[in-house]
C-alpha cells in the first residue's frame, strides 16, 4: 500500500462517488438515494455580457450556494438581490428546506443578513487575522 498526492478531477470524482455510494448503502429506508442537482442564474447587460451570476446544488431538500458574483459596477442597485431571490424561487421549485452557503467577512455576510439569512457558524481568523469565515442558512 502506498500513498500519493494527485488532485486530479478525475480523483476527485472517484472519491466523490465511492462517498455517495456509501451514504446510499447506510441510509435509512424512508430515504431516497442522494438526487443531485446543480442551478445556475446569470445576469446580462444589453451587450450580452455576463454582469452577475449565481451558482447553487442540491440534495436531499438542501441547496447550497456554491458561487456568487455581481460585477462591481452593478452593485448596490438591487441585482445581487434580484439573483438571490430567483435561485430561492429555484429552491422552493425544487421543495428544498434550506439553503445555506460560506462568506468570508471581507465579502458579504452583510448582505445574506439583510436578506434573511441567519449566521449558524463562524471561524476566527481566517484567511488571515481580524478576518472571518460565515456561515449562514436561510428556511424556505
Amino acid at each position: 500500500m502506498y500513498l500519493i498526492e494527485n488532485n486530479t478531477l478525475e480523483m476527485q470524482e472517484v472519491v466523490r462517488e465511492k462517498v455517495v455510494e456509501f451514504g446510499n448503502s447506510s441510509l435509512p429506508s424512508s430515504i431516497d438515494t442522494l438526487p443531485e442537482a446543480s442551478f445556475g442564474c446569470y445576469l446580462y447587460n444589453d451587450d450580452e455580457k455576463v454582469v452577475g451570476g449565481i451558482t447553487a446544488h442540491s440534495f436531499w431538500n438542501i441547496m447550497h450556494i456554491d458561487f456568487f458574483w455581481v460585477d462591481e459596477s452593478l452593485r448596490g442597485q438591487g441585482q445581487g438581490k434580484k439573483l438571490l431571490i430567483k435561485m430561492e424561487e429555484i429552491a422552493k421549485r425544487e421543495k428544498c428546506n434550506v439553503i445555506h452557503l460560506e462568506t468570508f467577512s471581507f465579502e458579504a455576510p452583510r448582505f445574506y443578513a439583510k436578506n434573511g439569512y441567519q449566521e449558524f457558524g463562524k471561524i476566527g481568523d481566517v484567511p488571515v487575522s481580524g478576518c472571518d469565515y460565515f456561515f449562514f442558512k436561510k428556511e424556505i
